[in-house]
């Protein structure tokens, strides 16, 4: 049951594959860190109402399913950030997940394993309701914050251990408070799944792990389902999916890859590791509002930032750091927050009415459906500034700040000893040796692909070229001009031999440039943010097109996924929640498992 393998997938502890031949040569680390610096966002601050930065395509929420998925996927704590430590055999980019949507994230070994995570029943999971497996506050513990997120933990919450860690299949869910919710919401949901399973054949409790086996069927599926054909139309634009969509299983399929082709499918590549997958940090808000509460004064303040940005004052300001219980203050009152009733293939009208009262605080308590931020090549302040704890684990005996100072030496980090996210991700990518954006665009062209003519859409598409240099631009405040930004070229020795991970950020900011970068002094405000047309951004033809060819040849290639169930099979909430079975939306998962949502307009 410990899930090493099935299919034509992969194992865990497997070198990751490659889409391209590596690099020979990687980036001059000094290139590197000028890039990540230009990405950095301006200060801002948590807001309520509509946001410059939100995308119309992506509900907040689903940033998070994204990295429960990528949990899901890959774990990499082998590989090193500092070139010198290339070719070394214990630092070698290796995964020690299983490279198959199972959520062995959710499942750990299953209950034979590890019965510790399970109930009696031997199929539900265990978790905290009111003061039913509840952590105790030590004694021993002299930390005073610690002590109060004990006494004043949540309803609901992880099964967790004596010292308030997470007991769940993947420590990772528990980083932040939104995503250790999600895996929450799984926990529900696999048991409201065994619950109906019992009810429709109470004898698959007589039969050893039948019942556990049926509801974990049922989960995996739905969750597949999910990720297909809600998660994955969310973030790449329909042209680069049609293909791929339209192949009515996976025989006619076969013929669709032209990059995660059978043959790589031993293990995840590189190109969607340390680059296309990681689109979603750029998604990443400032923060985010949790529940209704909204006085600011009486310590539950609803809004929280991700965590204490670089220039905060407050050194108590809430933040969504996780790894201890879930305090009461930061439940997810309601859903509709995060997750829409609604389709992919629905566009809202816009982005909502404008933050309203003193600092954008809306004066009521009205659920608003939050966006994640647009897909473009600017990253939030805090994300620019990582806390320590945050960091990715590291042999070094200095850890892994130590292994960027390194990389980077002789030049030094703005903040000496907390580096950027885009730093991290830049220097991951380089360290993998992958290929640049431009080459795979090549690859694609080669292989046939063509784009919709936007600008003559009557007209057929043209084959798939490089981006043009005018798209490989960050957009920066104007100096003197309150509110103004333009767009900055990245330095002259990227615009050929572009770094994926940035690449794929720009195509997809590419749309915003073609709408924006002729506006008079070619700057533009924030309130041309806001417009409908340029508040939606999608992966392209290269991060588009590995993502999507990666998700769905893992399903293609697992013989226990959903593509290959039974053609009568459909989700398990259909039928008790009355919806149509083509309404494959994650708000339908959490409202079977019993959370709170609001239909959102």
């Amino acid at each position: 049951m410990s899930g090493f393998g099935h299919g034509k997938v992969g194992t865990r502890e497997q070198d990751f594959t490659a889409l391209l031949p590596l690099r020979a040569v990687g980036y001059p680390a000094g290139l590197l860190l000028a890039l990540a610096g230009l990405m950095k966002g301006d200060p801002d601050k948590v807001k309520d109402g509509a946001d410059a930065e939100e995308n119309l395509l992506l509900p907040a929420g689903y940033t998070y399913f994204g990295q429960f998925i990528d949990h899901d996927l890959t774990f990499d704590n082998t590989s090193s950030l500092n070139p010198a430590d290339m070719g070394k055999q214990n630092r070698l980019p290796t995964n020690l997940r299983t490279p198959r949507f199972d959520l062995d994230s959710l499942y750990g070994d299953g209950p034979d394993a590890q019965p510790f995570m399970y109930s009696d029943d031997g199929a539900s999971l265990l978790f905290k309701k009111d003061n039913i497996n509840q952590v105790p506050v030590s004694t021993t513990i002299t930390d005073r914050q610690i002590i109060d997120g004990f006494t004043d933990q949540a309803d609901e919450d992880l099964l967790r251990s004596p010292n308030g860690r997470a007991i769940i299949g993947d420590k990772r869910n528990d980083e932040n408070s939104i995503v250790s919710q999600i895996q929450l919401s799984f926990v529900k949901f696999h048991n409201a799944v065994v619950a109906k399973l019992i009810e429709k054949d109470p004898t698959l409790k007589e039969k050893g792990t039948a019942l556990f086996e049926a509801a974990r069927k049922e989960v995996r599926w739905a969750y597949q389902k999910l990720v297909i054909e809600d998660f994955l139309p969310r973030i790449v634009k329909s042209e680069v999916l049609k293909d791929l969509q339209k192949a009515p299983n996976p025989a006619n399929r076969s013929s669709c890859y032209a990059l995660y082709t059978e043959d790589k499918r031993i293990n995840l590549p590189r190109e969607f590791v340390a680059a296309a997958y990681r689109f979603g940090h750029s998604g990443v808000r400032f923060g985010y509002r949790l529940n209704a509460d909204n006085d600011p004064h009486n310590g539950k303040p609803g809004r929280f930032s991700i965590f204490v940005p670089s220039d905060s004052t407050n050194p108590n300001q809430p933040s969504l750091l996780g790894f201890d219980p879930l305090r009461q203050i930061d439940q997810i009152d309601d859903w509709g927050r995060f997750f829409p009733s609604t389709t992919p293939s629905h566009i809202p009208a816009g982005l909502g009415d404008p933050p309203t009262g003193e600092d954008g605080l809306e004066p009521n308590t009205a659920v608003r459906l939050q966006f994640a931020y647009k897909i473009d090549t600017t990253l939030v302040d805090p994300l620019t500034v990582l806390p320590l704890s945050v960091l990715p684990t590291s042999p070094n005996p200095k850890g892994a700040i130590q292994e960027v100072k390194d990389a980077i030496d002789p030049d030094s980090l703005p903040d000496k000893d907390r580096p950027s996210l885009a730093l991290l991700n830049l220097l991951r990518g380089n360290n993998y040796r992958i290929q640049s954006g431009q080459e795979i665009a090549k690859l694609l062209k080669e292989k046939g692909f063509r784009q919709d003519d936007c600008h003559h859409p009557d007209k057929k598409g043209f084959p798939i070229e490089p981006l043009d240099k005018k798209y490989l631009v960050v957009r920066k405040k104007v100096v003197g001009k309150d509110g103004f930004f333009k767009f900055e070229p990245i330095d002259q020795k990227l615009l050929t031999d572009t770094p994926l991970w940035f690449y794929v950020l720009a195509e997809a900011q590419a749309r915003i440039v073609d709408k924006l970068r002729y506006a008079p002094d070619c700057t533009f405000n924030e309130e041309q943010l806001l417009e409908r047309e340029i508040a939606q951004t999608q992966l392209g033809w290269v991060g588009g097109r590995i993502v999507a060819e990666v998700f769905y040849g893992l399903m293609d290639s697992d013989s226990e996924s959903y593509v290959n169930a039974p053609a009568d099979w459909q989700p398990i909430w259909v039928n008790d929640l009355k919806v149509n079975n083509n309404d494959i939306i994650f708000a339908n998962l959490l409202k079977f498992a019993g959370q709170c949502i609001t239909p959102t307009p």
